[in-house]
Formats: C-alpha cells, structure tokens, sequence
C-alpha cells in the first residue's frame, strides 16, 4: 500500500506539472482556421452554405457552431433556431482539409452574415484538442421576387401625448415633439400604405431632455424607410419652445434629400444652394480649397488634409448657410460638426443603417458643441458614442463623456461565441484579463482533472482490494502475507522477487516479465506461471 501512495503522489504532481506547462505553452497549441461560404438567391430558392476547416493535423471529429438570421434563412431539415451545428462524429480518420455543406432555403428578403459562434471545437485524430485561430464569415443576400411590392410608405402616423410638426406627410420622414415632464413614454400609432409591409418601433420611451423615436417600414421586397420623431421632454417648469426654437439642421441618412434640376439640394424639405465661390468663408482648419465636379459642374469644395473629407457650404433661401459633409458615395450632405479637446478635433460623421452599432446603447440626438447630433447613449446616460473621424485621421466610433466633455477611442470587439462589445476605461479592448482569465480557467480545470484521477485511483484501489477480500474467502489467510520469502536479489542488493508464505498464488518482482518475455526464457517461464495461476483461479471461480 506504502508503494501505491506513492505512486499515486507521484502521479498527481505530473498531472500538476503538466498542466502548468500546457499553461505556459498555450500559444504553441495546435490551431485550425474555419471559412464560411457566401451564397445569393431569391425568395423561395434553395441555397447551399458550406464550411471548410484547415487544421495543422488529420482531423477526428469537428463540431462547428455557425449563427444566422433565422427571419431570412432556415435549413431545409432540422429546427430554425438561428444557430446550426456542423460535425464530424462518425470517429473517421479525415484529411486536414475538410468540408462539411448544409442546404439552406431563402424565407425572407435582406442580408444576414453566418458566422462561428457557440461552443465550436475542433479535435485531431490522436484526440488533441485544436483551437480556432481565425474564422471568415460569410454572407447570404436574399432578394425578393419581381411580383414584391416596394411600397415602404406610411399612410397615417400619430403620438400621443403631443403632435407631430410639421403635419404628417407620407413623403415627409423626419417631425419634432414636445412632452411634460410626467410623461415616460411615447405612444405611437402607425400604419403602412401597402398591407404587406412591417412597421417597428424602437425608442418610445421618454427621458429628458432630447429623445429619439424610429418607426421602420419594411416594405415586401425588403426596401426600407425610416420615420423619425425627435421628441423633447421637458423638466419641471420647463415651457415648451416653439416649432422654429426646437428645429435643427441636424441631417442623417435617414433624412429625405434629392438634388434639383437647378443644381440646388433639398434636405429635409428646406432647399439649400451650393455656394461656388469662398470669398469671405473661413475654411475650417486641416482643410484646403479644391476644384471638384459636382453633378456635371466644376466647383469649389475643400478637402480635409488627414481626414480626407470633402466640404461644401450650402446656403438655405433664408440666407443662413453652412459647411456640409458630401458623401461621394451615397451623394448625400450632412452637416459639418465638431467637438474638440485641447490637441484634436473631432468631425462628428452620420450614422448610417451600414454602421456596425456596440450593443447597450441607444440611438438619440444629443447636443454637442452647440448643436444637435445622432449619437448612441447609454443606459444611464453618462456616456454616449458618436461616429467620426479625428484631426489626425483616425475613423470610428469615440466615447464622449457628458459629464466634462473628455473624449476616447472606442473599439467594437467582436467574440466567437457572440457579438460582443468589450471596452476598459481608456476604450481598448484589455489583453491582460483575457491572460488571466486563461489562467483562472486553466487552474479550475486542474483542480477538476485532479479531482477525477483521485476518484478513479481510489475505485481502482477499491477493486484491489475486492480481489484479496475474495482470496481471503477461498481459505487464503492474508495474515500471511505479512510474513514474505524472499526469492531473489539484484548484483546490487536489491530486493527483486519475493512470494507470499503458504501459497502460490501471491508472488512480486519489481520488474516487467511481459515486456522482457520475447528475448528472455526466465521472463517467459515466469509470465506463463502468471497466466496459468490466473486461468487456473478463474475456472475455479466458474
């Protein structure tokens, strides 16, 4: 017993060691890379999404975890949960490369990216475990039938409390409102021109100060079209302002916008002129003036040095003009903002439906540097996220602090197990956490394999003992075993072979017959001696 202590000790501390140094080495584990197929169709049609896996061995057995929209592809077999599971599990030795495809079929009209996600490993064929180093995502576009409506139109929409202003219009897509202070949520009545489109709303309830509320029209065919309400809540004693006070020229993507035959712009229902000609305009700095074609004519515009944006100064029938953001892409304006701090300078971009938007915050218009912006509060509306571009051409999303105005970079960390945002109080995602979380994992699953060694050695000892119980009951007298004969000794001393006093059945040597029996006639005699007591023991227990 002396003896299998400590073996069992010496075990332990090996299984221990390694685990510290499989810890150590976790960067030269075996890793596999996983690529997702794209696929495009119609409403109806059946496609086929398939996943490829790249792994440093020959692989044994696979689960990979891919999510998806599961409102605009569904497996042809199986539930529609929004997460699918491929596999290998029939035990099969595969190659390295290896691809597995399900058949999906197109339910509705949009884009929805498939990604890895869940709990997906990877495992070889000598049973190691092989980490996911990089996946590529993919990505189905389903478009609608031909006989689709397009219409994404409101006929009616309605608030209570508060109206609208201007009076709805179908065509018209942005109002204001104003409410009490008592009041904690918009009620919102609206319905579509066209039976087939959807409506949603997001953002009725009510804090205050400036509040956002978004009803999106989903007609047949997938197009979209977004009716905004910016509602005002008041405080306590507060008077509401009138129509012209509470109005801003905060313009977004979402706002109606067309280009005239004239060469004017209308935004939002307001007509603006392109002014040609910047004598006496202070151009912003960090910009310089360029000659740029717009719309079939050559204009002055100006240009950010390092944020590579492009400028031009409209002004509205009214005479109040301004320097405007022109998105070359979408050929769209939005307004030129800034927020700075005392080294950089912060040029506050829209935020479009293409944005990747962090989960927790939502959307509202705030105001910043004197004017109305769209950025993305928080719940306790300490901090909020706006999309720009820095002085020193950095482009993304910024953390602006209410309180004091300070501003950081913010990172959009996406996890593969989920869309996760993960931020530290500078804005960076933190390396350091993700080190020791490894390690606080690692040692929970020392402690766990220890734990399961321990066991199955004590049953094992158990068994053991079981064994002797029965030799005991076939009139063995294991006090006698106490008293051993010594056999043989090694040229050094060594005790090598002993027996048991009054029976043949209970004999040692501190070493291994079975692996010396093929060139060695002793060690042959003495394994078949081993055999014959065991099959003569067995035949008797029959």
């Amino acid at each position: 017993m002396k003896i299998i202590k400590k073996i069992l000790a010496f075990f332990n501390i090996l299984v221990i060691c390694g685990c510290f140094l499989s810890v150590i080495n976790a960067n030269a584990e075996e890793s596999a890379s996983v690529l997702i197929s794209s696929a495009n169709g119609v409403v109806g049609e059946k496609i086929n999404i398939t996943v490829t896996i790249n792994a440093s061995e020959d692989i044994g057995g696979a689960f990979i975890y891919v999510s998806y929209d599961n409102t605009i592809i569904k497996p042809t077999s199986g539930s529609n949960s929004g997460v699918i599971r491929y596999e290998f599990t029939d035990g099969k030795s595969y190659g390295m490369n290896e691809s597995l495809t399900q058949e999906f079929e197109i339910i509705g009209v949009g884009t929805t990216t498939l990604s890895v996600t869940g709990d997906s490993r990877i495992v070889s064929i000598n049973n190691e475990c092989e980490s996911i180093s990089s996946s590529s995502s993919g990505k189905v576009t389903a478009k609608a039938p031909a006989s689709y409506s397009s219409d994404n139109t409101l006929k009616s929409l309605q608030i209570s409390p508060g109206t609208l202003s201007p009076a709805f219009s179908p065509d018209r897509t942005t109002y204001n409102a104003t409410v009490d202070a008592d009041v904690t949520e918009l009620v919102v009545s609206a319905a579509a021109n066209d039976s087939a489109a959807k409506i949603s709303i997001s953002g009725r309830r009510m804090d205050p100060g400036s509040n956002t509320t978004t009803i999106t029209v989903t007609a047949e065919d997938g197009s979209v079209k977004k009716y905004i309400i910016y509602t005002t809540k008041l405080v306590d004693g507060q008077e509401a302002t009138t129509e012209a006070e509470s109005k801003t020229e905060a313009v977004t993507e979402d706002a109606s916008q067309a280009v005239n035959n004239d060469g004017t712009v209308t935004i939002d229902g307001r007509k603006y002129s392109v002014v040609k000609d910047y004598s006496g305009i202070t151009i912003p700095d960090g910009y310089q003036e360029i000659d740029y074609d717009y719309n079939g004519q050559k204009i002055n515009a100006v240009k950010g040095i390092k944020t590579g944006l492009v400028l031009m100064y409209l002004e509205s029938e009214d005479g109040k003009g301004g320097f405007y953001i022109y998105d070359e892409t979408a050929k769209t304006f939005s307004p030129y903002n800034t927020v700075a701090e005392p080294e950089i300078t912060y040029v506050v971009l829209p935020i479009t439906n293409s944005l990747e938007k962090p989960a927790g915050y939502a959307l509202t218009r705030f105001t910043m540097n004197g004017k109305e912006v769209q950025v993305l509060m928080d719940a306790d509306r300490q901090y909020c996220l706006f999309y720009g571009v820095s002085s020193l051409g950095e482009k993304g999303w910024f953390r602006y602090r209410v309180s004091d105005g300070s501003i950081q970079a913010y990172s959009v960390v996406k996890s593969d197990t989920a869309n996760a945002d993960v931020k530290t109080d500078n804005g960076k995602t933190s390396g350091n956490s993700r080190f020791w979380l490894m390690i606080v994992l690692m040692l929970g699953l020392i402690i766990a394999v220890f734990i399961v060694i321990t066991i199955v050695l004590c049953s094992k000892l158990a068994k053991v003992k079981k064994v002797f119980n029965m030799a005991s009951k076939d009139g063995v007298d294991l006090d006698e075993y106490t008293e051993k004969v010594i056999d043989g000794y090694a040229e050094d001393g060594i005790i090598e072979a002993v027996s048991a006093k009054d029976t043949d059945r209970i004999f040692a040597v501190q070493f291994h017959p079975e692996y010396l029996s093929d060139h060695d006639v002793y060690a042959q005699r003495l394994f078949d001696h081993f055999v014959k007591l065991s099959r003569d023991y067995q035949n008797e227990k029959k």
